[in-house]
C-alpha cells in the first residue's frame, strides 16, 4: 500500500521537488503513524528515486 500511495504521488513531482520530499507531511497526508510506516515510506522512497 505505502509503496503504491508514495508512488502515485510522486508521479506528479518534478525532479525539484523529489529533492526536497518531506516524508513527514507525507506521513501525515496518509495518516501513517507507527515507526514501522515511516521505515516503509524511507525505504520505498529511496527504492522509487534511483
Amino acid at each position: 500500500m505505502i509503496q503504491f500511495i508514495l508512488k502515485e504521488e510522486l508521479s506528479d513531482c518534478d525532479e525539484e521537488e523529489i529533492k526536497s520530499f518531506n516524508y513527514v507531511r507525507f506521513m501525515e497526508k496518509y495518516d501513517l503513524i507507527t515507526t514501522l510506516d515511516e521505515e516503509l515510506v524511507k525505504e520505498e522512497f529511496l527504492k522509487l528515486i534511483s
